[in-house]
């Protein structure tokens, strides 16, 4: 009993020496939990990637939601691009994402699911991630969606559509009563149905459901080819061909405008910018109108692009447009070059009475994103940029 009383000392003595050591702390360890999330939401995001690679802690803030809310609400976020890009011969497209600093697309090694549907999806871009929905997998369409997150740069599936599509159009749209609920509708892309845009579709994220509409309109439009969000209660439009609808979330319906775009083929990806209708032309051209106004028109000052075979526009950030263009570097390397492109509207008279609006462009910065000699060649086939 001695002995083990004279153990059951020593035990306390050691845990007594142990509880008088001061732990030497330093930076932000030493700070409460709220003024370390609090400097940390300060810090860029590639410092925070670094930060996460060696310190458990940081990186538990690093995914977190509500971390990414603080930094919103602070302001402190930069726009990052991610493009979706099928890279001929591979046999499935894969995620890059913009380098801030370096300028070149990174790609993005994720573990895909085996079937990566290779043309014809829609998406949906949301504060931290992208959805890709629908397409084609081995020349069918398909109900599958999943969703990339962009923080942790991961991929989920997420609960199928009720019904395959592919060459589907989709939108985001904000409840009207509640701004913070948010919905998916897509429109269209039933092949198997003879009047495919009937077949909508919403998906609730806040449940994680999808639930078909039953559409009620004098006049169904075709395969609907564009569509942009005007408010929480209107998405604008347009078939096929050329015929222009707005679509009444609030009634399911389809509304018809009476007006037609003339040779839609030749108009492609649509853009709302400050309330301001944009689009990708023929023959290297950036063209513009307003929403009650049908007449397109060329944003001047960019006459160096018809050059160039335009692949892809979108948007880089609230002040920028991004354009993407295929080229052949030296010893035929495949090359894909980007620009970022600033937007100023102005007014000149014309006569006594009459004003001018024209829209001019400014390249504030352009180059290669991607050169490799390994591929024969690619299909862009989603880019646009998140806050992060």
């Amino acid at each position: 009993m001695k002995g083990r009383c004279t153990i059951q000392g020593c035990s306390r003595l050691a845990l007594k020496t142990r509880k008088n050591e001061t732990k030497k702390v330093c930076g932000l360890w030493s700070l409460p939990d709220d003024v370390f999330v609090d400097c940390l939401a300060q810090v860029s995001r590639l410092d925070l990637v670094a930060l996460a690679m060696v310190s458990r802690r940081h990186r538990f803030y690093a995914v977190s939601t509500r971390f990414w809310a603080l930094r919103y609400r602070m302001g402190n976020v930069d726009p990052y691009l991610y493009v979706f890009m099928h890279m001929h011969p591979d046999p499935s497209p894969c995620w890059f994402v913009l380098h801030p600093m370096q300028r070149r697309l990174k790609r993005i090694n994720l573990n895909l699911y085996p079937a990566t549907p290779v043309t014809g999806s829609c998406f949906v871009k949301m504060d931290l991630g992208i959805y890709t929905i629908g397409g084609l997998i081995n020349g069918k369409p398909t109900s599958e969606v999943t969703f990339l997150n962009c923080i942790e740069h991961t991929v989920y599936r997420i609960t199928p559509m009720k019904m395959a599509r592919s060459g589907a159009s989709a939108s985001l749209i904000e409840d009207g009563e509640n701004k913070k609920k948010k919905k998916i509708y897509v429109f269209g892309g039933c092949w198997d149905v003879a009047d495919s845009s009937n077949c909508v579709e919403v998906y609730d994220i806040e449940t994680g459901t999808w639930e078909l509409l039953s559409v009620s309109t004098p006049k169904m439009p075709l395969k609907i080819k564009e569509s942009m969000v005007m408010d929480e209660k209107h998405v604008y439009a347009v078939d096929e061909d050329g015929e222009i609808f707005v679509f009444l979330t609030s009634k399911s319906m389809f509304c018809a405008e009476g007006e037609k775009e003339t040779n839609p083929d030749d108009k492609n990806d649509w853009r709302l910018f400050d309330q301001t209708f944009f689009c990708r032309g023929v023959g290297g051209r950036i063209l513009w109108r307003l929403p009650r106004e049908f007449g397109w028109k060329e944003v001047k000052g960019l006459e160096e692009l018809q050059q160039q075979h335009i692949i892809k526009l979108c948007a880089f950030s609230v002040q920028r447009m991004a354009i993407f263009w295929e080229a052949q570097g030296s010893d035929q390397i495949l090359e894909l070059w980007y620009a970022e492109i600033t937007l100023k509207m102005t007014r000149r008279e014309e006569g006594e009475e009459e004003e001018v609006w024209e829209v001019w462009g400014n390249i504030e910065w352009s180059g290669a994103v991607l050169s490799d000699s390994s591929y024969t060649g690619l299909n862009l086939l989603f880019a646009d940029s998140l806050y992060l």
